[in-house]
């Protein structure tokens, strides 16, 4: 029984000692900088979303979850409600519900987002950021499953639709690990 014991944990030493390190500069790579960049004006009033549409697709199979949650007040870009469906371990499969129409979004550049498989230390930080008073969504991470390019990927959301406009690959913003 001893041997398992010493098997076990060794082979999680070995898996601890595989996760590369990131020293990236996570405070200002994700700052108030950056979302400012992106104003939006917030809601001046605190209208009641509009239920969200969930007649067919991904909103149709996720509709219990998208109408509770769509309940809360806008978090993103003036009267938007992102709306993180967790879709597997450390992913996220994000929604966007526009509480103003009810329209669901899914947007196809980001289906998924994974989380960033490395030791970041004692950053504090999402794997989603974004802000009401910004169209700024930030992905530290991986989206859509591409994995071998893992970074921090800002998109700007302008016409109901994710546009990438910055990618920082990890290998070049953690440093030697």
């Amino acid at each position: 029984m001893a041997g398992v014991a010493a098997m076990a944990t060794t082979s999680v030493a070995w898996a601890q000692a595989e996760i590369p390190v990131c020293s990236a500069p996570f405070d200002t790579l994700l700052g108030k900088q950056i979302f400012d960049a992106q104003p939006v004006p917030a809601p001046t009033t605190a209208a009641r979303p509009t239920a969200p549409i969930v007649t067919h697709g991904r909103a149709k199979l996720y509709r219990t979850l998208l109408r509770e949650r769509a309940k809360q007040a806008p978090n993103f870009a003036g009267h938007y409600t992102i709306i993180e469906i967790g879709c597997g371990a450390g992913a996220r499969c994000p929604a966007i519900v526009d509480a103003q129409t009810g329209k669901v979004f899914f947007p196809p550049e980001l289906r998924v987002a994974e989380a960033l498989l490395m030791d970041v230390g004692e950053a504090d930080f999402e794997t989603l950021n974004y802000r009401l008073d910004s169209r700024v969504l930030v992905v530290v991470g991986t989206p859509n499953e591409n994995f071998g390019r893992e970074g921090i990927y800002y998109y700007v959301w302008r016409d109901d639709q994710l546009a990438l406009f910055r990618f920082l690959p990890a290998a070049k913003i953690c440093g030697p690990g």
